[in-house]
């Protein structure tokens, strides 16, 4: 009997993993093999049919209704693609046990689950028809300079916020989803033929590697050579057959973004680096060999069914978050995005909050307040300048705002105006070249905001917090982006968390994480139509989340700037009542946003 491959993604799994066993079972086909793919339950097939996933995400995702049969399993193959030092790693192995035969597309893994004991052979992935989107033309134009493409992870997010300042002039775009099943096209998200047009119109693809793992990640480094990307990655154990320097570039992880400012600027060296390795990945490696071996172990899977031993060690791997602090700006590779937990269980304990929060209301009836029009004559008069004032504020332990301002003024487009306010923080003698309202005491992030607001005239508003820095493209970039959106946002880089706002605004995200703060270009009317920001005492610092989830649960319009342009210094405030009672200014923040309660 013929055997045929049938490979099977899961439902509600990641479009990544569905998209690489498609390509599996199309080289699979080229070599002359029946191959067929699914979704969801294993389709009825006659017993010559072997089945094909990936472990770690098909059993786990997968109702149990719709789990496989033990004499399904019998003849199911493991296509594993993860790394040692991962925790999907450790969930792939556990699963093994049970399963007829194991693949594996890494040599690091493949050698790892050998040391176990588990019988694995490896598949050596290579050029696929499916993921070239660009034909080998070498003088195709490429709109985007340096582009990167993988889940958040905190060691990446903080790498990558580092580069900001040698890529500041190029064209970026960084594509940072949290680590969970990615399936529809979103704008941190390419599946298929958008990632490959994405590739192929990208110069320069960074790689890093994540959680301990050291190995190269063979499928998104493929998929960019396929499509004359460029690829500059940090050492890795396993990158033969490739060679540095001949088909990409490796060097150290801190040094990524200045490798490929200095290949930026050599184009005739990132040709030579672009046809290399796109001619080696044609030629240098053998999927169709892989291809055959994959059917030889279906063959003997259906001959003799050796399956895996029983004995195989099982990993015990927890991968539960632990004890979270509350934090505006959670960053996109915080745990608690892979499912999201809800803080809005009544308080029992809440007048240490709600002390503070009368306080800061006494305090709006009785600080003295201060404007001061700044003294200093126009920077730049003749400078391009953007419909947009900037209302900045500065609260008690953030950073003096004029190295801010600075920023702001030597940009290549300029704002309108530059309105300052100084929330009860001490007085600075010099001139500031910003109009300046002070209070005496704290009086609140939002309140200080509208009472800026009231003052500006521009249609767009840029909203910054003091202990900010910009790049000098900062409104030049969100200004380009505005033309059908009702906020432009970027990620920030933040000393300790690297990436923060790294996300869109999606309103099932909101409801459970502040992950998006101040750092956006809005237009005046949304502002107008919320009634500006909320100034509710116990709102105090969580004023972005309420505004972000207003505009997400009023379908606003907003579009990401997918570069680091702005940089946060961390502050050293004072406690606020988020800190003291989070489930009572939790659940404040729905009925701040206008959301619908349960009753």
């Amino acid at each position: 009997m013929t055997v045929q491959l049938c490979f099977v993604s899961a439902t509600g799994g990641s479009g990544f993993m569905a998209e690489l066993l498609e390509v599996v079972a199309d080289a699979v086909r080229r070599a002359g093999f029946r191959a067929t793919t699914a979704t969801g339950r294993y389709p009825d097939a006659d017993s010559g049919t072997v089945y094909v996933v990936v472990p770690h995400e098909y059993f786990v995702v997968t109702p149990e209704a719709d789990q496989p049969t033990e004499e399904q399993r019998r003849r199911t193959i493991a296509f594993c693609v993860e790394h040692p030092g991962t925790a999907t790693f450790e969930r792939s192995a556990s699963l093994l046990p049970g399963l007829a035969g194991a693949v594996d597309i890494n040599h690091d893994s493949t050698a790892e689950l050998r040391r176990r004991g588990i019988p694995v052979e490896h598949f050596q992935l290579g050029y696929s028809p499916l993921w070239d989107g660009w034909g080998g033309d070498p003088d195709s134009a490429r709109e985007i300079d340096v582009t990167y493409l993988g889940t958040a992870e905190r060691r990446r997010s903080m790498l990558l916020a580092s580069y900001a300042p040698d890529l500041a002039d190029l064209r970026v775009r960084l594509l940072t989803p949290p680590h969970e099943p990615m399936g529809p096209r979103r704008v941190d998200f390419l599946p298929g033929q958008a990632k490959f047009a994405h590739l192929a119109n990208s110069r320069f693809l960074l790689n890093l590697h994540r959680e301990r793992s050291r190995a190269l990640e063979w499928v998104r480094v493929l998929e960019a050579l396929c499509n004359g990307c460029v690829v500059l990655t940090e050492s890795s154990t396993d990158l033969a057959p490739l060679v540095s320097g001949t088909h990409l570039v490796v060097t150290r992880p801190e040094s990524l973004g200045a490798a490929a400012a200095a290949l930026a600027a050599d184009p005739q060296r990132e040709r030579e680096l672009r046809m290399a390795g796109y001619e080696f990945v044609r030629t240098a490696l053998d999927p169709l060999g892989s291809a055959k071996t994959l059917v030889e172990l279906a063959e003997r899977v259906l001959t003799a069914a050796p399956g895996v031993p029983e004995s195989a060690p099982r990993a015990e791997t927890s991968t539960a978050p632990g004890p979270q602090p509350m934090a505006v700006d959670t960053p996109s590779w915080d745990v608690r995005f892979a499912g999201t937990r809800s803080l809005g269980a009544p308080s029992e304990n809440p007048p240490q909050a709600t002390r503070m929060g009368q306080q800061t209301a006494d305090a709006r009836r009785t600080s003295g307040v201060e404007w001061l029009p700044s003294p200093v004559p126009t920077v730049f008069p003749d400078a391009e300048r953007a419909e947009v004032d900037v209302l900045l504020v500065r609260r008690p332990g953030e950073g003096d705002p004029d190295p801010l301002v600075r920023d702001l003024l030597a940009g290549t487009v300029l704002p309108r105006r530059i309105l300052l306010g100084e929330d009860g923080v001490a007085p600075r003698p010099a001139p500031r070249p910003a109009d300046l309202l002070r209070h005496e005491l704290p009086l609140g992030r939002g309140y200080t905001r509208n009472r800026l607001l009231a003052r500006s005239s521009a249609p767009w508003l840029l909203v910054l917090d003091g202990g900010m820095r910009a790049s000098r493209r900062l409104l030049e970039r969100l200004v380009a982006a505005s033309d059908e959106a009702d906020v432009v946002h970027c990620p920030v880089a933040d000393p300790i968390e690297g990436l923060v706002a790294a996300l869109p605004p999606e309103e099932r995200r909101l409801a459970g994480l502040p992950y998006l703060g101040s750092g956006y270009l809005v237009r005046r009317e949304v502002l107008d139509s919320f009634g500006g920001w909320t100034e509710d005492p116990l709102a105090d610092d969580l004023e972005d989340h309420v505004f972000w989830r207003r505009l997400a649960s009023r379908r606003g319009r907003a579009a990401l700037v997918q570069q680091v342009l702005l940089s946060r210094l961390r502050p050293d405030p004072a406690p606020r009542p988020v800190d003291l009672d989070p489930h009572r200014v939790w659940s404040l923040t729905r009925i701040l946003a206008g959301e619908p309660t349960n009753g």
